[in-house]
């Protein structure tokens, strides 16, 4: 026989009273209660829970919203960023615009984040100017063996200029 059938109207009346004070009520677990017992039996209605679950899902639908939209400004962002600096690089003149898929290969490659430092290391290092291969015609760099040079360059050079400037003097003096 049901435990409902045992009691008396009255302790009825006290057994609902103190489900409804104590357990439904309770600051911790009473919404957990509900939720559960409205699980069990979908005719029960609790008008709070369900203006929650209401709110709960048009909070959520508007958090996705908005994490969504920041998402794609940002992307945006990003994106613009990113072309401003592939366009400062080929604008710098180390990079044209048909290097820049092999260029962006070439910085992924070496780990390198900055187009501008990118650009001028791939300039310098991927398209410097071929070893010459006729080493018979090729002539050594003579380095001048003026007195003075090697000693004091900032001296050696001024002496020079200023001897420079004397021979056009004169020169200039003796056409006139």
């Amino acid at each position: 026989m049901p435990l409902s059938k045992q009691l008396s109207d009255e302790q009825k009346d006290q057994t609902l009273d103190w489900l409804e004070s104590t357990v439904l009520n309770h600051p911790e677990y009473g919404r957990e209660v509900k939720r559960i017992l409205k699980k069990v039996d979908a005719r029960i209605q609790f008008p709070e829970i369900e203006a929650e679950d209401v709110i709960e899902v048009k909070t959520k639908a508007q958090e996705e919203k908005l994490e969504k939209f920041l998402q794609d400004q940002k992307d945006k962002e990003n994106k613009a960023w990113i072309d401003g600096e592939r366009r400062k690089a080929r604008d710098s003149g180390f990079v044209t615009e048909e290097q820049q898929p092999e260029f962006e290969k070439w910085m992924t490659d070496n780990h390198m984040g900055n187009y501008q430092i990118a650009a001028k290391y791939y300039h310098d290092e991927v398209m410097r100017p071929a070893e010459p291969t006729n080493y018979a015609e090729v002539r050594g760099i003579q380095l001048p063996s003026h007195k003075g040079l090697f000693e004091n360059p900032n001296k050696w050079g001024r002496d020079e200029a200023y001897r420079a400037i004397s021979d056009m003097e004169r020169a200039k003096r003796g056409r006139e």
